[in-house]
């Protein structure tokens, strides 16, 4: 109930007394009965009513009015505490009066509404106590002590918040006069030079700090130290404080990227001082002339150190593509690299390898209009600052990178593209400089050599474990798949059977058709077995006309319906001798394959054209 408050508080202020009155008003209704019930609980609720309406009235912004109606209030809590004096000329009901007047003393700091309801409230009581038949002297003399002690109390309340109140505004106008000296000082700085609060933010800076982050002063002021930074390089107040206390000198400095709206990058190096006011003096001095000095060095031997660790890689046989993508994410200063390569067996990009993860496997359709498809096609590089605005740039694109500008750069081997690669940025670029377009090409070059490498360790390795007639796994293949198998059968506890296939009188075939006959009826029987077999079996040519078979989770009794399926399989009017044995989970592989050639011997010798488990013929 001062001048000092605003129009929601006084509001707040109001709204209280109201709801206390009317309280006030039920306790009057409970307490007292016939007249005094009347008058006192109807002066209590006419004054809930009036303080009520009083706060609807504060909704109007208008500080003059607000005040004397204030003064005027601070009145109906004096009358409120007089009222029971009058009614019931009780000298106990002086109790509230005291209340109220404490509470005055420390709601009201004007001195003559706080006087003139101290004057009404003596007054009041003398009137009160003069109305009275019997004063009866020790009662009077002990609400009078007590009714001074209260007036005392309120006195000493208001003193001390008004007090108070001083020091609050003499260390404000300190600050303001602290702030004006260092105004004088810095604003003719040709350093950017602010000053911020615990929090973070700027209270006031200088025009060359502005001008540095390319932003309007009241852009800047209330913003965080970092709210203009790189994303990569902003900081909170904690980590502010942090840094500071962690500092030998007390002083944090730091180098930190800045995006100025033009989308242009700044380099600055911040000093970060704390004051005894626990603000923060921040200096901004622009060292990007210098940092790309230095950059154009540490490029050039981050580029040779990222070339060859993509040769090492590909010397060794490892796969380079996550180096590669690194070392273009880190040459370009992009913020996301996308390996796309040709799907097998489909018109599409699959994305290898990529800075973001989840990314990897997104596919890419070469059959619809895009700049990555229209890349793969004409082999030319493209650069795009604001990629949003090219139709051809696919929207998918665009949404999956965030990218605000985007470079497509084709790998190319022997003349053909073989893979794109797509940098995205996150901010937009004007161009995209001579620095990361010779980068990014190099390592484009860099890429196709690792990719052909690989195809052909690829094509080496297929040929070191297929069989050229036939194309099945050859017999290194299967002794080296096979003990895997075992090896998960133990594992799983799934029954495992192993057999090997012979074709019946080949060498007669041979010595009647001729060899290329022979090889023919060779990869004939191969493609009919594969047919035969499941999906997850596995098939190999064990030498000559034997072929061997693996039946992982197949046990004996499967194992000879599927066998014999192979068996019927055997092209033209030829036939095939199969011996067949389950893994006893205790032999070796040595040991497993023996049996099932014994069970294949005991075939032939049984007359051939039959499937034969281990001591039992299941068909002929």
């Amino acid at each position: 109930m001062t001048r000092s408050l605003d129009a929601g508080s006084t509001k707040w202020v109001l709204g209280s007394l109201a709801a206390f009155f009317t309280l006030l008003a039920v306790v009057d209704v409970v307490i007292f009965d016939g007249v005094q019930q009347v008058v006192l609980a109807g002066f209590a609720g006419s004054s809930a009513a009036v303080l009520a309406i009083g706060a609807a009235l504060v909704r109007r912004p208008r500080p003059g009015r607000r005040a004397a109606v204030l003064s005027l209030f601070c009145f109906i809590p004096v009358l409120n505490g007089l009222a029971p004096l009058f009614v019931t000329g009780e000298l106990h009901q002086t109790s509230m009066l005291m209340l109220i007047m404490v509470g005055l003393g420390v709601a009201v700091t004007s001195t003559g509404v706080a006087v003139a309801a101290a004057a009404t409230a003596v007054g009041g009581w003398i009137v009160a106590v003069l109305l009275r038949d019997d004063p009866h002297t020790d009662e009077l003399t002990f609400y009078a002590i007590q009714f001074g002690l209260a007036l005392a109390m309120g006195t000493l309340l208001r003193a001390s918040l008004v007090r108070r109140t001083r020091q609050i505004r003499a260390m404000r106008d300190e600050l303001v006069t602290a702030a004006e000296r260092f105004r004088g000082i810095f604003e003719a700085s040709p350093a950017g030079i602010g000053l911020c609060g615990p929090d973070g933010r700027f209270i006031t800076v200088n025009p060359a700090l502005c001008r540095l982050l390319a932003r309007d002063q009241d852009e800047v002021v209330g913003a965080g130290v970092f709210a203009y930074a790189h994303p990569d390089d902003r900081f909170d107040g904690e980590e502010i404080a942090r840094r500071i206390a962690a500092a030998a000198d007390g002083v944090a400095r730091m180098e930190v990227r800045f995006c100025r709206p033009d989308d242009d990058t700044r380099w600055v190096w911040i000093t970060l001082t704390r004051t005894d006011a626990e603000l923060t003096l921040v200096q901004m001095q622009d060292v990007t002339a210098r940092y790309q000095a230095e950059r154009a060095t540490r490029d050039s031997e981050r580029l040779l150190t990222a070339v060859a660790g993509v040769a090492r890689r590909i010397r060794t046989g490892e796969d380079a593509r996550a180096n590669i993508v690194d070392a273009v994410r880190e040459l370009a200063s992009s913020d996301g690299v996308m390996l796309m390569e040709p799907a097998t067996g489909s018109e599409e990009l699959v994305v290898t390898a990529s800075s973001r993860a989840h990314l990897v496997g997104t596919r890419v359709s070469l059959a619809l209009t895009s700049m990555t498809a229209e890349v793969y096609r004409t082999g030319e590089p493209v650069f795009r600052a604001d990629p949003a605005a090219d139709p051809i740039v696919s929207p998918a694109l665009l949404e999956l990178t965030r990218a605000r500008s985007l470079l497509w750069q084709p790998v190319i081997a022997d003349g053909s593209v073989i893979a794109v690669l797509c940098v995205s940025w996150a901010h937009r670029l004007h161009d995209v400089g001579d620095r990361r377009a010779r980068a990014v090409a190099l390592l484009a070059d860099e890429t196709a050599l690792a990719l052909e490498h690989e195809q052909l360790l690829r094509h080496l390795e297929r040929m070191a474990y297929t069989d050229t007639l036939t194309g099945l796994a050859n017999r290194r293949a299967w002794q080296a798949q096979l003990p895997r198998l075992v090896a998960q059968a133990r594992r799983t506890g799934a029954p495992l059977t192993v057999a090997i296939a012979d074709l019946d009188h080949f060498k007669r075939y041979n010595d009647t058709y001729g060899h290329p006959a022979g090889d023919d009826l060779l990869q004939r029987t191969a493609a009919a077995f594969t047919e035969a077999l499941r999906d997850s079996d596995l098939i190999a040519r064990w030498g000559g006309e034997e072929f061997a078979m693996a039946l992982p989770d197949c046990p004996a009794p499967d194992a000879a319906q599927v066998l014999d399926r192979v068996r019927a399989a055997t092209p033209g009017a030829e036939t095939c001798s199969i011996g067949y044995a389950t893994w006893d989970r205790r032999e070796t592989v040595e040991q497993l394959l023996s049996r099932a050639d014994d069970a294949l011997y005991q075939a032939k010798e049984g007359g051939r054209d039959a499937v034969r488990e281990a001591g039992v013929i299941l068909s002929a």
